[in-house]
């Protein structure tokens, strides 16, 4: 009797973990597509990996595969910033249903944001630079670093990135969960911006793609400035695709963002989550 009750309790939870999924779909479609690129990802680092121990694709980087991976994480942290720094900051409020309370608050909640956002981008920055820090130290990588050129293409990347992040904080204010938008930029920078592979061991048509995305920028330099000791005006000159998306997705995700909080605030779900 007892082992048929705790069978049937939990076909309840299922069926309750079903509804709840269910009324979440952006979510669901989102972690489906994932899982698939997350497999084509593998694939190309595998076919990247299989070309020996030389890597000819990343001797501009200097050539160290270590480093390569290195300078990769340390961009991918600071996406990570950029793209959530506002939407965490929203998501924790409304779990502890402070929200409506931020937003009656003399700041507001687009300086609280931009508050949670910069204080991430700060412990992010110490923690790189610890880490660069030990596996010089400890692991004898030498890093050509040009400290000037590397806050240059941060700031740069932080800034055109963040529109993003304010479009995807603007979205999912309205969706609750599942956002569309950070989700395409994490997505395709995984898969095609040269995270974990050089972008030269993609197809020629991927290749086209990913010239064409910001994130393939921002991480080129990154790591020119990082593992290349690229000066501030080489940064610049080759910043120049980098800040026209910086053009485009500033007031695209301010507007978004304004969108969302307004559609919330008049359907009364701001606080939710």
């Amino acid at each position: 009797m007892n082992r048929h009750n705790w069978f049937r309790q939990y076909g309840v939870y299922l069926l309750r973990l079903y509804w709840e999924r269910r009324t979440y779909r952006t979510a669901m479609v989102l972690g489906a597509v994932t899982s698939v690129v997350g497999l084509a990802q593998f694939a190309f680092m595998g076919t990247f990996l299989q070309h020996g121990n030389t890597f000819p694709e990343i001797t501009r980087y200097g050539g160290n595969i270590v480093s390569y991976f290195l300078s990769g994480t340390v961009f991918t942290g600071f996406v990570a910033v950029a793209l959530h720094g506002f939407s965490r900051y929203v998501q924790e409020e409304q779990m502890t249903g402070t929200l409506e309370s931020v937003a009656d608050s003399p700041p507001g909640i687009t300086r609280m944001m931009i508050f949670s956002a910069v204080t991430g981008c700060l412990a992010t920055t110490i923690g790189s630079a610890v880490m660069m820090g030990l596996f010089e130290v400890l692991l004898g990588f030498r890093l050509d670093v040009n400290v000037g050129g590397v806050i240059v293409s941060l700031l740069l990347t932080l800034v055109a990135l963040g529109g993003f992040g304010m479009a995807g904080c603007g979205t999912v204010l309205v969706t609750k969960r599942g956002d569309p938008v950070t989700w395409f930029v994490v997505t395709t920078m995984t898969l095609l911006s040269g995270v974990l592979y050089p972008v030269d061991a993609l197809p020629g048509w991927m290749r086209a793609v990913a010239h064409f995305l910001p994130t393939t920028t921002a991480l080129d330099l990154l790591r020119a400035a990082l593992l290349g000791g690229a000066s501030i005006r080489s940064i610049l000159t080759a910043a120049v695709p980098l800040a026209l998306w910086a053009c485009l997705s500033v007031p695209a995700g301010a507007l978004l963002l304004r969108w969302g909080l307004r559609t919330s605030r008049r359907r009364g779900s701001l606080g939710q989550y």
